[in-house]
């Protein structure tokens, strides 16, 4: 067959897709067909003819929010080094940017013909958590594995329902809990007091925490706990209801941006010096850099990725590089980027090919490095064993914003499920924390 007989049969194929969306017909018939156009365009990962194109997908610009630009930063510095590094061996990476929310049937419809369009073999991108489940969804049936790094990750658990072509490359909320009530148990302090927010997922947190804590500190005792609602217009009468309360610990689940309105107010009246203060989402460099020399010192917080206390090489040159790039030094988003590039490359090498069956069975159980260290993919669920670290803030002149010092690691083995006896043995923290 020669080119232009080719370039004509595309063309018919596109045309015919078009007309499909459209009319919103053959939905049985696109199901088949475009999975096995997908199955026969795939190349080999040795001999590929052709770059190997991987869709991101980014919030909407309407959104105001910033969090795609690390991201999208943190991928196209590991697809120029993979570039760089592997092209002498026929790998060639291509990323196709695409943006939306993907809630609703008209912008699925869109990723669709984005996918098909694009040529996309693999997916990745940051995306909100209600969206999640429909976009891998859309992902499956057009045989492309789909790694996410949730807009709100500490509000996105598993829920079982997930199809397998879904990988998450974020920390799971899970592992940040079971940190924070495993911290606080360690402080001599007995009077405990919680904030949360107004949702089933922090009610869920409290439940847990009050259960968790009194297995793991006996003498331990239940102050209060209140509830914010979505919008707050005075959080002073929170920290002073925690004062009042004659508690000596206050643990805290309220998101970043509710934190900095806190975390400013609280200062201002002093509550830091009389309260510890343990807020899950403290160390979160977003939270770091928005309160600058606002911070108040000695508030406990949880990091997962404290560059600061890392002493890899691989830390050290993925900061320089993203600094140099940005201006900014990399939070956990621009981590995700890079490192979700890094693992569709060691998966593609090791299967050898994108044949979905192969590849995807490659991506579970994966270990690869990044710069934190080695990464697992869980085959059980397909989360990434991320390990995390607490630690209290501390302004120490190196950086314009306080960092989370005297860190303690847990690392990823840590949160495997566990048997009723208790701890999975053989958990040790990370040489950046001993």
């Amino acid at each position: 067959m020669n080119k232009d007989s080719q370039k004509g049969r595309r063309a018919n194929i596109k045309t015919f897709f078009r007309i499909v969306l459209k009319k919103r017909i053959l939905p049985k018939a696109v199901g088949f067909f475009i999975p096995f156009l997908f199955f026969l365009s795939l190349p080999s990962i040795t001999h590929s003819a052709e770059p190997i194109r991987i869709g991101l997908l980014l919030p909407p610009r309407e959104t105001n929010t910033h969090l795609g630009k690390p991201y999208l930063k943190g991928a196209e510095m590991a697809v120029a080094e993979v570039n760089a590094r592997e092209g002498k061996q026929g790998i060639q990476l291509i990323l196709a940017l695409r943006e939306g929310s993907y809630k609703e049937g008209k912008t699925l419809n869109e990723l669709r013909e984005f996918l098909w369009e694009e040529r996309i073999h693999s997916l990745g991108g940051i995306v909100p958590r209600e969206a999640i489940l429909p976009v891998s969804l859309l992902a499956q049936e057009q045989r492309v594995p789909f790694l996410v790094f949730p807009l709100d990750f500490m509000g996105a658990a598993s829920t079982g329902a997930e199809p397998p072509n879904l990988f998450w490359i974020s920390p799971a909320p899970e592992a940040f809990q079971r940190a924070a009530v495993r911290t606080v148990a360690q402080f001599r302090k007995k009077r405990f007091f919680l904030l949360a927010r107004d949702t089933s997922a922090g009610r869920n947190l409290v439940k847990y925490f009050w259960e968790e804590l009194k297995r793991l500190k006996p003498d331990a005792q239940r102050i209060g706990e209140l509830f914010l609602p979505e919008k707050v217009e005075d959080y002073g009468m929170y920290t002073r209801a925690v004062t009042s309360s004659e508690a000596e610990v206050c643990l805290s689940h309220l998101g970043p941006k509710e934190w900095i309105s806190l975390a400013r107010t609280a200062k201002k009246q002093g509550y830091f010096k009389k309260i510890t203060h343990f807020e899950m989402e403290s160390g979160n460099l977003e939270s770091l850099v928005a309160l600058g020399k606002e911070a108040p010192e000695g508030v406990w917080g949880i990091s997962a990725f404290p560059f600061w206390a890392l002493g890899w090489n691989e830390t050290k040159e993925f900061v320089a590089k993203y600094k140099e790039k940005t201006n900014s030094y990399p939070g956990l988003d621009a981590l995700s980027g890079y490192v979700s590039i890094y693992a569709l490359v060691e998966g593609m090498k090791k299967a050898g090919s994108l044949g979905t069956e192969r590849f995807l069975g490659t991506l579970e159980g994966l270990s690869f490095r990044t710069p934190i260290g080695i990464l697992a993919i869980r085959k059980a669920d397909h989360r990434v064993l991320w390990p995390i670290w607490c630690g209290v803030s501390k302004f120490t002149g190196v950086y314009p914003f306080a960092i989370l010092e005297d860190l303690q690691a847990f690392g990823p083995d840590s949160f495997l499920p566990t048997s009723p006896q208790g701890e999975k043995p053989g958990s040790k923290p990370s040489p950046a924390a001993q």
